[in-house]
């Protein structure tokens, strides 16, 4: 319990921890930085330091937090020294040794010491040399550390060294070779911690001190914050090494004196030794870093005479460049801009131009123009923007975006605003299998120490938690698995709030002592630090210094990742700046499409010049065909685009915007459809509002027309107006309320009813919400556009596209096939003859079709393709099998690849079936060994020519062909799905005609909901419980993909009965188990008997394709509509319940705000429904 300001403890003494260990020691160290500052404030303490294991990962934090408590903080590390001359030696001997800075060169030295341990020093951990600490101890202070450190290891040490010097000679000698190094700044450490060890050497690091005059320092090994951690640290460090609690092996403490000692106890334990008390405090005094945080200084991007010179250029400063770039950039995109407009765009350029250099950021926005103009002379896609940044003209004209800003009315100050100054925010997306070249090119611009990536942290949050500790305390998987899933899924959900909202964690607590153990443990352990990462998109560039200089670096040692030891929240603290570079799939499909049209119709397609008012796209996306599209293939936004029908491009814009989840459940999509179809009125408060929202019909939709309100209406700058919107994104009651009245009275200023602006104030708040980054709605809509404009004009170059992004994904694999064959556009298995690496679109017999990619063939082997592709492309397409065989090397295609390309179905081309092939194939290796021998002695032949021998007569008897169930397992075998069929082919439409759910909705349905699943008996595996039970695995295949259920022993004897050849039905119940779906098999049915089955689920995500609409008129009860909306909250599921309200003289639909089962209209069937 935490003690009142009255109870503080103020020492007799002056004590400073200097061996401490934050939770960044990870899985070690327990100290939460924020409740260790006042924790030591509480004790009376005013300065501490920090020592975590050979990392700087919390300096930063742990400054701050110290600095808001009034407490002097010390940033140092626990070293691991190597005893050898290089850091790069593999030998595994380290020994730590502790690190302070004293002042500003001391803070780089460490940080730099760091950096080459972390980058050039890793082996097991991250070491530094004794000559590295000679170059770099200025500034530095050291202790000798604990029982690991080098003067301690070789006080324990029994035995003579090779040159014959005891232990105690060896580490004497040790310790002047660090005060040779340090000076007086060397330090010998005692620790009493009831440790038999260290009592054991006590006195001979004494003896060490009065022989070589090096002062003593009283120290204690922290590594939680109270005593009463201390057993969690234990359960923490058995987390980090993969050890069992009550395993007897284990490396454990003996004692319990791991904790934050106040300066009494301290002073208690050294009471025979005031003197290494003083000592404590005197490096404690010796050490007074300041750094200056929180005031970045804007990146230079160098402009160089290299760039002058191509160009032409008296410039020398960046700014002079910048301005140069932006406006010879405008001078291109007024070419295709109507000339009226000219000035009007001249004119907003030179103000963000203005308002870029007084905030300077010329440097930054060049640094970002120049590796988007690099990706793009390499051919990389770039998208054409994301985020707040597509609101700046500046970064249309430098080419950083390719969405007009001006002709969509995005704002400047939605991304940066001249009256709050922050850091430029933009981020970038690549082709999602080419951004690696975009890092090294900044990279190789740059520096490799003037680049990094940015770490991350994994957190112990509420329900891993709970797993992490059930593991090493011995709960069984299956009993852990159901505790973890008492936690809600809200987001953010602590332990704490859990335990409120959850009584059935109570009672577990309170029956099973195991159970509790791993509950007071788990409240400890929360949101502990638990392993380092790499944050996907964030790269920090520092064109002057390499980044030691500013934050120590830190090499992943998972891939090689360089990345900053200081985490996002940090870098501007210490003078970085993020760019945020992504990888996006669309922008690879995009491409490889493209690349597909131009081989085939030799057609560049240049997506600048496209018109975004095409009807037949907007026919595409009326129709609600919209897989595959960008961000509006779901079938929610199929529904979307179905009701809505949009014809414009700020359709789209706003279809982007409004598909979330605030929106969908507030009722304003339903609200913007039925305005754009004047179902409902269009109204305007004040006709002022009209220009700002007629783009979405008088619904508030965006961030923009919330900053545009407040502009026009209430007097305010833009700058102030983005203030606004971001307190009401925030939902700050304060500032909100302040500028309530504010704004009403600048309304009325301007002539405007000073109610009728309260008014407008109360739904701006309520919208404000709910509003969207319009910049990044447009942004993303252009990739909307376009990939509907290839699925539109280029189907089958698009799909093949779309089939090789998610090659890898089976279930999608499949449900795009689907989609191509609505589209009437063939898949064919893949073909020697015929197919690409990838999917590709190949005439075959006279008809485009789609072919699988031989990369696709599992088994085949990189090798032999590559071999086949290469072949075929310097000599052409094989004449037959004989042919083929006579031109491969069987070395490279072998017999494993040759049954591969058989099974897939991509040697059909030679004209044999899969059957005579697959049972010959030793003949076709022979074969090619036979012509490639021939081949050989052709060359060899003084007077041979090569063509007359390469060429093996092949003699294959006629087997048959296996039947369809052989030929299809042996695609799925081989390419992981069906190609040529489907083994449910047959069953298709009475499948569809059940109320079933398939493979690929089953992590949308909610948990304890039943289910019909409809399939084909892959495998039955029987097992047996512990207590004798049988039970058994189903794997059943449906349209869309495989997956396993639980079936016990009732049920498995009814599915023993079942014919294996002809599918079935399962009714299951969803269950969850780690954060995914799982299900139960509870009743076997025939297909006849599944028709007539009832099921209750419960579908988490909406979906609007198909909208249960209730025809209501002015007789209806009031009663009948409460009860209504009671059966509605029961029969929750994917379609929208719409109201259309009936009179004699009118209709109006209206949304619901719910999302039903179709089976509310059991409960209701005296209402009139439209389905």
């Amino acid at each position: 319990m935490s003690k009142t300001p009255n109870e503080i403890i103020t020492p007799q003494i002056s004590f400073t921890h200097l061996h401490l260990h934050t939770e960044y020691s990870l899985l070690d160290g327990l100290n939460k930085i924020k409740v260790l500052a006042k924790r030591i404030k509480e004790l009376g303490m005013d300065s501490v330091a920090i020592t975590d294991h050979g990392n700087m990962f919390g300096a930063i934090e742990f400054y701050k937090a110290m600095k808001e408590q009034g407490i002097k903080p010390i940033l140092g590390m626990e070293a691991y020294l190597h005893n050898a001359e290089e850091i790069s030696d593999k030998s595994n001997q380290r020994f730590h040794l502790c690190l302070y800075a004293k002042n500003l060169e001391g803070y780089k030295n460490l940080m730099y010491l760091s950096s080459q341990a972390c980058l050039y020093g890793y082996y097991m951990k991250p070491r530094i040399s004794k000559k590295m600490l000679r170059e770099h101890s200025a500034g530095l202070i050291c202790s000798s550390a604990c029982l690991n450190g080098e003067v301690q290891w070789h006080l324990n040490v029994k035995k003579d060294d090779n040159k014959g010097r005891k232990g105690y000679e060896r580490a004497k000698e040790v310790a002047l070779e660090y005060q040779d190094i340090f000076g007086e700044d060397f330090y010998l450490e005692l620790m009493r911690h009831g440790i038999e060890e260290q009592q054991l050497i006590d006195n001979q690091i004494l003896q060490i001190s009065l022989e070589t005059g090096i002062k003593i320092i009283a120290t204690n090994d922290t590594h939680y914050t109270k005593q009463s951690d201390s057993t969690a640290q234990e359960v923490a460090f058995c987390i980090g090494f993969g050890k069992d609690f009550n395993d007897p092996n284990r490396m454990r403490h003996t004692v319990q004196e791991f904790y934050i000692k106040s300066p009494e106890e301290m002073a208690q334990l050294y009471a025979d030794f005031p003197e290494a008390l003083a000592n404590t405090q005197e490096i404690a005094n010796k050490c007074n870093l300041e750094l200056h945080l929180g005031d970045p200084t804007p990146p230079s991007f160098k402009f160089t005479a290299e760039y002058a010179k191509a160009e032409n250029l008296d410039f020398t400063q960046d700014s002079e460049y910048f301005a140069y770039k932006c406006r010879e950039g405008l001078k291109k995109r007024l070419l295709n801009i109507p000339q009226e407009k000219h000035q009007e765009y001249t004119e907003r350029l030179e103000r963000e131009i203005e308002i870029i250099n007084k905030m300077k950021f010329p440097g930054y926005m060049l640094i970002v123009w120049d590796f988007v103009r690099a990706a793009k002379e390499r051919g990389i896609p770039v998208g054409p923007g994301r985020g707040s940044a597509a609101g700046s003209l500046v970064a249309f004209c430098l080419e950083i975006t390719n969405i007009d800003p001006m002709k969509y009315d995005l704002l400047f100050e939605r991304f940066l605003n001249p009256e709050r100054v922050s850091m430029p925010d933009i981020d970038m997306d690549f082709c999602q299998s080419r951004r690696e070249e975009i890092l090294e090119y900044v990279t190789e611009k740059y520096g490799r120490h003037n680049v990094a990536q940015v770490i991350t942290f994994g957190m112990m949050k509420a329900k891993a938690v709970i797993r992490d500790v059930a593991r090493v305390m011995g709960m069984p998987y299956g009993e852990a698995d159901s505790f973890a899933k008492l936690i809600p899924k809200d987001l953010d959900i602590t332990l704490e709030k859990a335990y409120e909202k959850e009584p059935k964690i109570k009672e577990l607590i309170e029956k099973n002592p195991l159970a509790k153990k791993i509950w007071d443990f788990a409240v400890i352990l929360e949101n502990t630090k638990r392993n380092p990462g790499t944050h996907a998109a964030a790269v920090v560039i520092d064109s002057e210094n390499e980044l030691w200089h500013k934050a120590p670096l830190y090499r992943s040692s998972r891939d090689g990742i360089i990345a900053t030891q200081y985490s996002m929240k940090y870098l501007e603290d210490v003078d970085l700046i993020k760019f945020d570079f992504l990888g996006l799939k669309t922008l690879t499909l995009i491409d490889d499409a493209l690349k597909l049209i131009k081989n085939r119709h030799h057609l560049e397609i240049d997506f600048l010049k496209l018109d975004v008012d095409d009807k037949k796209v907007y026919e595409t996306l009326q129709s609600g065909n919209t897989l595959g599209i960008f961000q509006i293939e779901s079938s929610m936004f199929q529904g979307i685009n179905k009701r809505l029908k949009p014809s414009t491009f700020e359709d789209i814009i706003a279809i982007i915007a409004l598909g979330r989840p605030g929106p969908m459940e507030s009722g304003m999509v339903s609200d913007f459809i039925d305005r754009k179809h004047g179902k409902a009125p269009i109204v305007y408060m004040f006709p002022e509002l009209e220009p700002i929202l007629k783009p979405t019909y008088g619904t508030i939709v965006y961030q923009e027309q919330v900053m545009q309100i407040v502009q026009r209406i209430g007097g305010f700058s833009l700058g102030e107006a983005d203030l606004i919107r971001r307190a009401m994104g925030k939902k700050d009651a304060q500032i909100m309320a302040d500028n309530k009245n504010k704004f009403a009275q600048g309304a009325q200023s301007q002539g405007f009813d000073k109610a009728k602006a309260e008014e407008l104030w109360e739904l701006i708040v309520k919208f404000a919400g709910y509003g969207f980054n319009k910049s990044h709605s447009a942004a993303y809509a252009m990739l909307t556009f376009e990939t509907a404009y290839l699925k539109t004009y280029y189907p089958k170059e698009f799909m093949a596209a779309l089939l090789t992004s998610e090659k890898n994904a089976t279930e999608k694999i499949v449900e795009y096939i689907e989609e191509a064959n609505k589209m009437d556009i063939k898949v064919l298995p893949p073909n020697l003859q015929k197919s690409e690496l990838e999917f590709s679109v190949a005439k075959i017999e006279g008809e485009d079709c789609i072919l699988f990619g031989l990369g696709a063939i599992k088994g085949a082997g990189e090798v032999a393709i590559n071999v086949i592709l290469e072949e075929r492309k310097n000599n052409g397409e094989f004449k037959d099998l004989e042919d083929f065989l006579a031109r491969i090397d069987p070395q490279k295609v072998n017999k494993k690849s040759l049954e591969s390309f058989i099974k897939s179905g991509a040697m059909d081309c030679f004209n044999y079936t899969r059957k005579t092939l697959l049972e010959q194939v030793e003949i076709l290796t022979e074969s090619a060994r036979v012509a490639q021998t021939a081949r050989k002695e052709a060359e060899n032949s003084l007077f041979g020519d090569s063509e007359e021998f390469t060429s093996v007569a092949l003699e294959l008897e006629n087997k048959g062909e296996f039947d369809k169930k052989q030929i299809l397992e042996f695609e799925k075998e081989s390419l992981g799905f069906y190609a040529s069929g489907h083994p449910l082919e047959n069953y298709k439409e009475i499948i569809k005609s059940i109320d079933c759910v398939y493979t690929n909705q089953i992590q949308d349905i909610a948990e304890n909901s039943h289910i019909l699943l409809i399939g084909s008996i892959e495998d039955v595996i029987t097992k047996f419980s512990k207590t004798g039970k049988r039970y058994g695995i189903l794997k059943l295949q449906d349209l869309y993909g495989s997956i396993e259920l639980t079936i016990f022993e009732k049920t498995l004897l009814a599915l023993e009965e079942m014919d294996k050849e002809i599918p079935i039905a399962v009714k299951c119940m969803v269950q969850e188990q780690n954060d995914s779906k799982s299900l139960k098999a509870e009743k076997i049915l025939s297909l006849e008997e599944a028709q007539k089955e009832k099921v209750d689920f419960v579908v988490q995500k909406a979906d609007t394709n198909n909208p249960l609409i209730l025809l209501i008129n002015s007789q209806i009860n009031k009663q009948i509509l409460q009860n209504l909306r009671e059966a509605a909250i029961r029969h929750q599921g994917k379609r929208e319940l719409r109201i259309l309200f009936k009179t004699e003289t009118q209709e109006l639909e209206m949304a619901s705000a719910f999302f039903v089962h179709s089976q509310i209209k059991e409960e209701f069937k005296e209402l009139e429904w439209i389905d």
